[in-house]
This record gives C-alpha cells, sequence and structure tokens, in this order.
C-alpha cells in the first residue's frame, strides 16, 4: 500500500528540482515512465521485491528506463528504500504540484443528467474565474444526486445537489 504523505513529500522535493531547473514538462515524462515501469508493470512486482538484490534490481532499472539521470536517481533511490510501489502517487502528486504552478486544475461535474459540451464549457469558464485558473473539467451522470450538481477540483468538494440540500433539511427538522 503506498504512503500518501510519503509520495508527497517525494513529489514536492522532485517539483522544487524540476521547477528551478525549468523542466516541469521533462520530468512529468520521466515520473510517469518511472510509474509504468516500477507501479504498473508486470515487473512492478519483481522491482518490489526484496529476495532480488537492490543492485541487481537497480541494474535491471537502468536497462529499462530511458529518463533523465535525476530520474533514474529518483526510481533507484524507491527501489533502495522499498517504495517502489508509490511511484504512481509520487507521479501523481508532482502533476498535481505542476498544475497549480502552471495556474491548472481539473474538475469533475457530476450531475443527474447528461450535460451538453457547452455546459461544460461554461462550468469550465465559470470556475475558472472564480479560482482564478484554467479548468478542465470532465462530466459524470449520477442520477441518485436527483438534481443539482456537485464539483470536486483537487480535494475541494462543492456539493450543491438535491440529495444533499434534502440530507441537511431532514437533519434541520430532526435536530441532529
Amino acid at each position: 500500500m503506498a504512503d500518501r504523505q510519503a509520495a508527497k513529500r517525494y513529489a514536492q522535493a522532485v517539483f522544487a528540482i524540476a521547477r528551478d531547473g525549468d523542466a516541469i514538462a521533462q520530468w512529468r515524462a520521466d515520473l510517469d515512465d518511472v510509474a509504468a515501469v516500477l507501479a504498473d508493470s508486470d515487473a512492478a512486482g519483481w522491482f518490489a521485491a526484496p529476495r532480488v538484490a537492490v543492485a541487481e534490481r537497480q541494474a535491471a532499472l537502468e536497462r529499462v528506463l530511458d529518463v533523465s539521470q535525476l530520474a533514474l536517481n529518483l526510481a533507484k533511490l524507491l527501489i533502495a528504500k522499498g517504495r517502489t510501489f508509490e511511484a504512481r502517487e509520487i507521479a501523481e502528486a508532482f502533476n498535481n504540484l505542476a498544475d497549480d504552478h502552471e495556474g491548472l486544475a481539473q474538475a469533475e461535474i457530476t450531475t443527474a443528467v447528461p450535460l451538453q459540451p457547452q455546459q461544460v464549457a461554461a462550468m469550465e469558464q465559470h470556475l475558472g474565474g472564480a479560482l482564478g485558473k484554467q479548468i478542465t473539467a470532465t462530466a459524470a451522470v449520477d442520477s441518485d444526486i436527483i438534481g443539482g450538481v456537485v464539483v470536486r477540483i483537487d480535494d475541494h468538494l462543492i456539493d450543491g445537489s438535491v440529495r444533499s440540500r434534502l440530507r441537511r433539511l431532514r437533519q434541520e427538522l430532526s435536530g441532529t
């Protein structure tokens, strides 16, 4: 199981290096490649196996990864520290930091009925203006929300669904 806090710390350190070296795009690609090998591939279990010598796993990694030397060093460190399965979490945390740095944000818009593309675009523009970021949204449908909209941007949730309003009303009326 990945340690989310450790992954964020690794990502923050890597982001500082990437920002200082003006290499954010390169690091995005390199971290995705590292995660693809160490966490997502069929060989991920082998790279994490403590029964295989660290040096042997690191040597194999050098042969299969075509990334910058710094990214390769990070991948080797993950092997040495037994954190190979956290490579995907690190890449995602890095991408979140990079997106924030570049003024980008991902939003998930959930409604009870499908939205038209122009409605999604209007919501992207409205949310972007409110947050001062460029928003890219994906639309999802969940008929359980009854009506309204639920928007998730990073760790923020804006719940304007009828279901939530009814739940709050029920709590107010019951005094709980």
